[in-house]
Parts: C-alpha cells; structure tokens; sequence
C-alpha cells in the first residue's frame, strides 16, 4: 500500500515536518512495507518556495534587502529549474509578512514598505533570471505595491508634479508614475508571475493579527484614497469595511504586466507534479492543527483535499482540534482524527500522538482491507 504523507498549517512555530516524521513512525510501525511518501505543504519560514525546493530541488540565493518597516535583513529565494527555464521563486513573508506588523504604531503602518519585494527582484534579474514568481500572502503593508515599483526605478509624482521619496507612502498621494526605468531593467524579457494565497475569509471576520489601531489606520486610508478617487474621477464608489482592499499588492505588479494567478496552489500542484503524485497513491493522510470552517480556508489543505477527492483517493486528517462548524467541507475526507492535544502539551507529546494516531488509523485499515 502506498501512502502520501501532507501535513498542512500550525501555530505556535510546530514543525509540519516533524508532525510529517511522527506521521510517517506511526504508518511504518504499524504496516513495515507499506511505499511512503511525504510532502510537507506549508512549512518552514521560506514558505512556498520551500515546497518547491523539497519536490524539485534547487538552491537558495541570499539578497539583502529592506523589509516593511525600513529594517535592513537579509532574506533569501529559491533558484529552481522550471522546464527549461531557470527560475527565482520568492516568498513576500520575509518582507512585508503581517508578523512584522505586530505592536507598530500608526505612524510605522503609514510609513510600511514593500521597497523590499522590488530588491528581490532587482537581485534576480541582474543574476540574468528572466523567470521569477512571487508567492503574495497576507499583508499589512498599504502602499498598494508602490514601494516595490520605486525600488525597480519607477519615479512616482504627486499632484504637484512633486517627486515622491523613497521612505514616504507614495499611495495616498501619487498622481502620475514613470516606468521608463522600470521596464528597462526588466527589458521585456523578463516574466513576472504572482502567486495570491487566497484566503476566504468572511468580510464580517475580525483580523486577527492586526490590533485594533493597526484595522482602523487601514480603513481610513480606504476611505481616504476613495473620496480621492471619486473628486478626482467623478465616482460615487464607497469602500466596503474589512475588505482588505488597502493591503492588497497585486494591482502595482500588473502594472508591469505580470501575470497574477489568483490560487498559488495550482502552480504549484502542476510545476511539481503533485496531481500525478497523489494519483499513483492509495492513500492520502493531511493534518493540521484544527479542523473547522475557517481552517478550510487555508488554499493549500483545501485544494490537496480536492484533488484527492477528484481521484478517488481516500483522504484522512489528523488533527489537533475539531471543530465541527465547517458545513460541507467535512466531504472533503473519508475520515477525521483527532489527536485532542491542546495549547499546554509540549511538542514531543504532541509528535508521540500524532504516531499513536496513524499508527492506529493504518491498523484500522488493514482489518478491513
């Protein structure tokens, strides 16, 4: 029997995969010759290039950069042969991750940056990259992806046919903008590719990560850059609250004619053969820390589901915690386990667990096999 191995998503800094090692202990104990393989989704701090890199292989090149709040770091992407082609992958969690925002002031918000993305990909268009894809996840940074575009060259004027500085948020006021040294730089050899990790959330949903001065600075400059907007133009356009309208990237990187994918994990699935992979299997076991409608909304774990399902691959999850609010997205697996761990169990009982768990999930079909 051959199993595949997908841990998804956690908190508290859990490794997906050592919960994906646990996993494979408990599945190897208790069927010796079963075919194993593992495919840690979600994991580690390089986000999605670091699937890549475990399916595909290929090295990590470092770039010194500034992230959202003008702090000088040193981060790095991955270079990966995609076809024929070599290819820089790059995660924006490094660089204007919402994590960087926690206990910033309204003034260290207004001042946020994406000047970061635009030197990542600086970097690999003068290491001769002509590929490069950009993983966009969620933000808090609200320059709308200017910053990016004045880091590759771009100059941004406000009404006043004023210059606006690298350092000031050059949303609230541009007015017109120069590409010319922009699309020098990439010389319209250069293709652009923007992985958004969507999320469903519900409109109505409360941000978690952002403390309360952090939502209402980001909806005043909505509200702000729309009145603008409607002077300017003659609209009547009225924002929508919690839309994440302010936070989103994408817009300034269309602007240089990328091309913007609005599921991450459908790149990802074909480049790395994931669909063949889990269709030559018999059965696909995923975990993550809960189970509930808002976890379903995580892209990878929902679409690695979906796929599964497509194929008639029976899917089983292992979970932390159930939370049984998730409507029809309980057809997504055969079964669901869960571990009953909880915030105040240290990690070894929780990867002693997560064994026991498969270990008697794969018990349990083998006596009906």
């Amino acid at each position: 029997m051959k199993f595949i191995i997908a841990p998804g998503k956690y908190s508290n800094n859990v490794s997906s995969t050592k919960i994906g090692q646990a996993i494979y202990s408990g599945i190897s104990r208790a069927m010796p010759d079963a075919k194993i393989i593992t495919m840690p989704v979600t994991d580690s701090k390089d986000g999605m290039p670091a699937l890549i890199e475990h399916t595909i292989g290929g090295y990590w090149d470092e770039v010194s950069y500034f992230d959202a709040f003008w702090e000088n770091r040193t981060g790095r992407y991955l270079v990966t042969q995609i076809g024929s082609q070599l290819t820089a992958i790059m995660d924006s969690e490094q660089v204007v991750g919402v994590d960087l925002a926690k206990n910033k002031n309204r003034n260290d918000l207004f001042h946020a940056t994406s000047y970061g993305l635009g030197e990542f990909i600086i970097d690999a268009v003068t290491s001769g990259i002509k590929n490069i894809v950009l993983c966009l996840g969620k933000t808090a940074v609200a320059d709308g992806g200017l910053g990016a575009l004045q880091a590759l060259g771009s100059k941004i004027y406000d009404e006043n046919g004023q210059l606006i500085p690298e350092g000031e948020n050059p949303l609230i006021n541009a007015f017109r903008i120069d590409m010319e040294d922009v699309y020098q730089l990439l010389g319209g050899r250069t293709r652009l590719t923007v992985l958004l990790n969507y999320s469903g959330r519900k409109l109505s949903d409360n941000v978690e990560y952002l403390n309360e001065a952090q939502e209402s600075f980001l909806e005043d400059n909505l509200v702000f850059i729309t009145e603008k907007m409607n002077q300017k133009y003659n609209l009547d356009i009225h924002p929508m609250p919690h839309s994440d309208s302010i936070k989103t990237l994408a817009g300034a990187f269309a602007m240089i004619n990328a091309r913007i994918s609005r599921s991450s994990f459908e790149w990802v699935a074909k480049v790395t053969g994931m669909e063949e992979t889990i269709r030559s299997t018999n059965i696909l076991i995923t975990a993550t820390d809960k189970i509930s409608r808002e976890a379903m909304h995580d892209d990878m774990l929902y679409h690695l589901s979906r796929i599964a399902g497509a194929q008639r691959v029976p899917t089983f999850a292992l979970c932390n915690n159930f939370v049984d609010d998730f409507q029809s997205y309980e057809q997504l697996f055969t079964g669901i386990f869960s571990t009953q761990m909880t915030e105040y169990d240290d990690e070894m009982t929780m990867f002693e667990n997560y064994e026991s768990v498969s270990n008697q999930l794969v018990r349990t079909l083998m006596a009906f096999k």
